[in-house]
């Protein structure tokens, strides 16, 4: 049996690396140690490239990833959502450079993650 991971990404023009025409300096991307740092890194990775999220405030779109064993992105579905955010989160995922999985166990639990985009002011 499959196990869906339903991953919450609360994508905010206030809290997260900011448009790089803003000249707002991006902090470094989080150290993947375990389940929580590799969800943070690959939210790190998808909201670096999110640009003027704060536009899509009150949409949403659901988008299942594949990932392979190295935690690249091979594959991704847009499952459901706004089309504008759906076409700006799937241009996110197109340009996000993601990270290695810490372990062979946690990239099975997150080989195909769901994540719910909805941006907020």
């Amino acid at each position: 049996m499959r196990i869906l991971l339903i991953i919450v990404l609360l994508l905010s023009g206030c809290n997260g690396p900011k448009h790089p025409r803003s000249h707002v300096n991006v902090p470094p991307p989080p150290v993947v140690t375990d389940l929580h740092s590799y969800i943070a890194g690959i939210n790190y990775a998808i909201t670096t490239q999110l640009f003027d999220a704060d536009t899509f405030a009150g949409k949403t779109c659901d988008v299942r990833l594949d990932l392979d064993e190295k935690g690249q992105l091979t594959d991704f579905h847009v499952l459901t959502g706004d089309p504008s955010l759906c076409t700006a989160a799937s241009d996110a995922l197109k340009n996000a450079t993601f990270p290695a999985p810490p372990s062979p166990e946690i990239h099975k639990v997150l080989t195909h993650p769901v994540l719910h985009f909805a941006p907020e002011k």
